[in-house]
């Protein structure tokens, strides 16, 4: 018997280590040369550069676009395979545009699998002149319904600013200002096909019902606080009945209307419930006004947009202040509620 068994065996048996060596070395150095096995689709988004064919290949059956994904330093040709996509890009995409879309190999993109998101970029000039232009048109009508005094919508029928009016104006001012910029934005940008097609998402339709629900309450609140009133003036009391000293009225007509007025009743005394209404719209509204600003930066290539929406949080304050004033409202005397 040999000591170290059949030489032929050993040495095959080397060989074949050595091989497998090789070829784990090979696969480290691609994998570190950053060729996965697989690559998987990966978002990203950029500037687009060009869009369609070279004039060489308008024979071919797929288009290509070549954008400068963010934080690249060169543009990127990719092909177009799908007929949403080309479709997408029909509709007037040109260079300068940002696009989002998804490609097929996050570190050496070819192929085009979805594009996600399309729109065109509005400076700040534009924007504030599509802003001015929504709110002057708004503030003519105003003035038109008014007989030249827009502000009469803020002042209720005692002389006094009114929560309910203001509240209801603040909203509707700004959604409705926010929708015509973004009106005038698409048709000075994207053309009159684009014109309209703008929706609002479920929570500024519902803030934008509230307002106009407390605003519709809060007068049939005061109107029936004010019959009453009435009644109890011209109805004598019932013979032996004693007298009740009722309390002092407040000023039928104020002098004039203050801001001071959102926050004190008609005794000149802090209402608190006046106080949170007023403070949750207008902070509603601010908030809805600076997500708009950012929203129309950019104007989407699409038949349809949607307005930026509110956050639940938000929607839920909006209600639970419309609702105690409301509830204030009606269970305080005239003038103290």
């Amino acid at each position: 018997m040999r000591p170290f068994g059949n030489p032929r065996g050993w040495a095959l048996a080397l060989v074949l280590a050595l091989g497998l060596v090789a070829a784990g070395g090979a696969v480290s150095t691609a994998r570190a040369d950053g060729q996965p096995p697989s690559a998987t689709p990966a978002t990203d988004d950029g500037v687009i550069q060009s869009v369609g064919l070279p004039g060489s290949r308008l024979g071919a059956n797929s288009d290509q676009i070549t954008f400068l994904p963010t934080g690249a330093a060169q543009p990127v040709t990719l092909t177009v395979d799908r007929m949403a996509d080309k479709l997408t890009l029909d509709q007037g995409a040109r260079p300068g545009d940002r696009i989002w879309l998804t490609v097929d190999d996050p570190l050496n993109p070819r192929h085009v699998v979805q594009i996600t998101r399309l729109a065109r970029p509005a400076p700040v000039l534009q924007r504030l002149i599509a802003l001015g232009a929504a709110f002057a048109i708004i503030a003519a009508l105003a003035a038109l319904a008014t007989a030249g005094r827009p502000w009469k919508f803020l002042v209720g029928d005692d002389n006094r600013m009114s929560n309910s009016q203001v509240q209801l104006v603040l909203w509707f001012g700004v959604v409705a200002v926010v929708y015509g910029a973004d009106l005038i934005l698409r048709a000075w940008f994207l053309g009159w096909d684009f014109i309209g097609g703008i929706s609002m998402t479920t929570n500024v339709l519902a803030m934008t019902g509230l307002s106009g629900l407390s605003f519709g309450a809060a007068k049939v609140v005061a109107v029936q606080k004010s019959a009453g009133a009435s009644a109890l003036a011209v109805t004598p009391p019932a013979p032996g009945a004693s007298a009740t000293p009722a309390a002092p009225a407040p000023p039928a007509v104020a002098a004039k209307p203050k801001f001071t007025d959102l926050v004190l009743n008609d005794y000149g005394d802090a209402d608190l419930g006046d106080f949170q209404m007023i403070l949750i719209s207008s902070a509603a509204t601010v908030i809805f006004a600076c997500a708009s600003w950012e929203f129309l930066t950019l104007i989407d290539i699409a038949k349809t947009t949607t307005l930026p929406d509110v956050d639940t949080a938000l929607l839920g304050s909006f209600g639970i202040g419309q609702g105690a004033y409301l509830i204030k409202k009606a269970a305080l005397p005239n003038g103290v509620g």
